[in-house]
């Protein structure tokens, strides 16, 4: 009777190891799912960055025509003809709008860049998650057979 309740509380337990495998490779797969669903935000919200700052880029260029019309319309008032110091005016203006819209394209590729980089570190613990959950589903097989080994082992002839 002692042999049959060690064996039976050896198959308890072996089920049990075999249960928490199964628990934790279910785990690891659910956050890997939600790390690819982060992931996936992520992209979604750096390409919205980079189209954003794209929208902002031609806002400033329309603001540019608007500001360089402007200096035009006032040259013309002052006389009719360009003189050097309009044009350098002129000139400078047309750089630094240069400049921002620059600035404005790069900044939404950097945080763009950045959010793909944070997607992609999120995708990776998703895997490494998988990873390992699959490990201790495995731990779990061979604890789940060391328990009945050594329950079959200790039962006495």
């Amino acid at each position: 009777m002692g042999a049959v309740l060690l064996l039976a509380g050896a198959g308890l337990m072996a089920a049990g190891q075999l249960k928490q495998g199964r628990i934790a490779e279910a785990e690891g797969q659910f956050a890997k799912k939600i790390a690819i669903r982060n992931q996936q935000a992520l992209e979604r919200q750096a390409k919205a960055e980079r189209e954003a700052s794209s929208m902002e880029a031609d806002r400033a260029a329309r603001q540019e025509k608007i500001v360089m019309g402007a200096q035009r319309a006032q040259a013309g008032k002052s006389g009719g003809q360009i003189a050097g110091s309009t044009l350098d005016f002129l000139a400078d203006t047309a750089r630094q709008f240069s400049i921002q819209q620059n600035l404005i394209l790069r900044g939404g590729m950097i945080r763009g860049q950045e959010l793909t980089e944070q997607g992609q570190i999120k995708k990776a613990e998703g895997r490494w998650a998988a990873t390992l959950g699959k490990q201790a589903k495995q731990l779990s097989y061979i604890k789940a057979g060391g328990t009945v080994l050594m329950a079959a082992g200790s039962i006495k002839k």
